[in-house]
């Protein structure tokens, strides 16, 4: 069944799971479960997009190498996520977690309001390995955008909103999730040396 606020739904089991105390990425995995790749790209994708997570200097491109780790896993179609030890012990503050939930809320709540099944063949079946190669694309962009202030957020949005797409079926927020990683690109380009590699 789909879930209809994907957002608040996640933030709020990522809060209590914290309540005070660092989390790490293995307690989310074992909370989320070990095939919810939907809810885990929501929570990651949230993390570089909500302050103050999102500021913690290192914390994007480790966040990037972790969803590439699980977007790459989901394209080739493995039932159980896998991660290596040292990845499942990186932690984020419980109290960092709490204060973006408290932050982001009015906003998750606002998103979550427009979110329902509709086009649902654009989140579900074969286009769910296009999701994935767009995740893992966002998740490589995500490592040298760190460098440039705030631009995490745009792949950070993309991954979001893919999450979101998957969990309530809204083939209308994958559509959207593309658009946002057109943006997250045109950063890239802009903004690194890309831009003068290709003559621009």
């Amino acid at each position: 069944m789909a879930d209809t606020q994907p957002l608040e739904h996640v933030m709020e089991k990522a809060a209590d799971e914290a309540e005070g105390q660092d989390v790490s990425i293995g307690d989310l995995m074992e909370l989320y479960g070990t095939r919810s790749f939907g809810p885990i790209f929501v929570l990651l994708g949230l993390v570089v997009v909500v302050p103050p997570i999102g500021a913690i200097p290192g914390l994007p491109a480790a966040v990037g190498v972790v969803l590439l780790l699980f977007s790459v896993q989901m394209l080739f179609g493995r039932s159980h996520i896998w991660l290596p030890g040292f990845i499942e012990n990186l932690s984020i503050s419980g109290e960092k977690v709490t204060k973006a939930e408290d932050k982001a809320a009015p906003a998750l709540s606002f998103v979550d309001r427009m979110i329902t099944e509709r086009l649902a063949f654009l989140a579900s079946g074969p286009a769910q390995y296009a999701a994935a190669v767009l995740v893992s694309l966002m998740a490589l962009i995500m490592i040298p955008l760190e460098l440039v202030p705030f631009a995490v957020a745009a792949p950070g949005a993309a991954i979001t909103l893919v999450g979101v797409a998957l969990l309530a079926k809204d083939g209308a927020l994958m559509l959207i999730a593309y658009l946002i990683s057109a943006v997250a690109l045109g950063v890239l380009i802009w903004f690194t040396p890309l831009k003068s590699m290709i003559g621009l």
